[in-house]
């Protein structure tokens, strides 16, 4: 491993997100045990802050402890990749309504969301499959910040870190999705905030989860994706989220 040092910045945040970058850059791979003393080292931080960093990964599925080997990365399962967009469908509506509710168009800040919709259609990012999944995470991401309700967008942040991981580890990349596709279930989605219509918005959002929930499956020979949206918990969701527009 070659950790950069933090400088000071020992933030248990700020180790995990380091460990994140090392699975994104293949310095960590599945299986590698990561050795708190060693990191500490090169982070140049105590181990405090290291144990801490891991086992906020623990708790977002990525290292699991085990016997005799400690922290261990982990592959992420399909329940993991389920659970993180059961997590973004649910909360993603939530704050799609709360923003609706707002009429957030005439705000500033709805300008700027439609210029990362814009970026996504430049073909030098359409070019590079890492620059187009962060556009994508970031018109997301800007999207949902327009609700103002600062819990949800946490969560939805915390996501939204996971989803470069399982693209990751499972060998998936923009290259494989079809960019006009995702960029007009976007621009219906954006379109339906203007407008305020939530129908509009509530079906784009459940397309887009369907859409991407559907790429990821394909990194599971064994993944059950037809009925995926019948789950219970997917009823809960959808019974608490019809609109009439």
């Amino acid at each position: 491993m070659s950790f950069e040092p933090l400088h000071g910045l020992s933030t248990p945040e700020l180790v995990a997100q380091r460990i994140r970058e090392a699975l994104l850059d293949g310095t960590l791979r599945p299986g590698d045990r990561l050795i708190e003393a060693d990191i500490a080292a090169e982070l140049g931080v105590s181990r405090g802050p290291v144990r801490e960093g891991i086992r906020l990964l623990g708790a977002e599925g990525l290292v699991v402890l085990r016997r005799n080997r400690g922290a261990v990365i982990t592959s992420p399962t399909f329940e993991d990749v389920l659970e993180v967009y059961i997590l973004r469908l649910s909360l993603g509506l939530l704050a799609l309504n709360h923003a609706m509710q707002l009429d957030v168009a005439s705000a500033p800040e709805f300008a700027d969301v439609e210029l990362l919709l814009a970026r996504l259609r430049d073909p030098e990012v359409q070019e590079d499959p890492l620059l187009m999944m962060e556009a994508d995470l970031h018109f997301q991401s800007a999207l949902f910040d327009l609700c103002g309700l600062s819990r949800i967008t946490a969560v939805l942040d915390q996501t939204a870190r996971d989803i470069p991981v399982f693209v990751k580890v499972l060998g998936i990349t923009y290259d494989d999705v079809d960019h006009a596709a995702l960029i007009e279930r976007h621009q219906r989605l954006i379109e339906a905030v203007r407008t305020r219509h939530r129908a509009d918005a509530d079906h784009a959002w459940r397309e887009h989860v369907r859409c991407t929930v559907g790429e990821f499956a394909r990194g599971y020979p064994d993944a059950q994706v037809e009925g995926i949206f019948d789950l219970p918990l997917m009823h809960h969701v959808y019974d608490h989220h019809e609109y009439q527009g």
